[in-house]
């Protein structure tokens, strides 16, 4: 679709002469579907999918609701269409099947890498409905690069899909809340982000009978990253028991 340029006109010098004012700054906007699935990725990263309105996007991208619709046809366009931005930007990182623990380390902190900077992008399979327009063909391509490398180290098809899936899960659910929480926490606040209970409280009950949660806070992990690795090295204790048994 063509670029949409707005430019706000601009009083002239013998105008502004005329009248006394002086002549505005001149501005310009580009207005594409490129800028606007960029604006609601931003917005959406945020605060989340609910956010993302057509009068929020046109009053932040400086425009009128009208001038979207000369770029999108309504709301569940742009969703579909970030949706596939999304899918297009996974990147899956080189994959040795002889090497495979070290690999399933690196596809698991590689998407979770990617998703971290803006999570809340993942609750669009919560708060939306994709359409058949949002498939996009490197979603396929992904999908289909994953499960080799699974079945080449030995995982049966139905096996592979599991692992697959539970892949996803851990990755979209530990952005969702453990990397979430522990970056948008004060730094003060980090360590005790993975307490059972936080030991400012434990501090505020003393009468209350918990010697294992108190021992806990001292041995708990302190970041996210630590936890993360061991919940990727439990995946791969449970991928070693599925090889061993065959």
């Amino acid at each position: 679709m063509p670029s949409e340029t707005m430019k706000p006109a601009v009083a002239s010098t013998l105008a502004a002469t005329s009248t006394g004012r002086r002549p505005g700054r001149p501005t310009q906007r580009i207005l594409s579907v490129e800028s606007i699935v960029e604006r609601t990725l931003n917005i959406a990263g945020r605060e989340g999918f609910a956010a993302v309105t057509m009068n929020r996007l046109a009053r932040d991208m400086g425009v009128t609701p009208r001038a979207l619709y000369n770029h999108v046809l309504n709301r569940q366009e742009i969703i579909d269409r970030v949706w596939v931005r999304i899918i297009d930007d996974i990147k899956v990182p080189d994959l040795d099947p002889d090497n495979w623990r070290q690999s399933i380390h690196t596809l698991w902190s590689s998407l979770r890498d990617q998703f971290r900077e803006t999570p809340r992008v993942l609750l669009v399979a919560l708060d939306e409905q994709i359409s058949t327009q949002g498939t996009s063909p490197l979603r396929i391509a992904g999908a289909e690069e994953s499960l080799k490398f699974l079945t080449d180290i030995g995982l049966s098809l139905k096996e592979a899909t599991i692992i697959r899936e539970m892949m996803m899960a851990d990755v979209f659910s530990f952005t969702l809340t453990s990397d979430y929480t522990f970056d948008n926490r004060p730094e003060g606040e980090k360590p005790d982000v993975f307490a059972p209970v936080p030991k400012p409280w434990l501090d505020e009950n003393p009468d209350v009978e918990a010697p294992l949660t108190r021992k806990a806070v001292e041995e708990s992990v302190s970041t996210s990253d630590e936890l993360f690795g061991y919940m990727v090295e439990a995946r791969i204790a449970y991928i070693e028991k599925l090889l061993a048994a065959k």
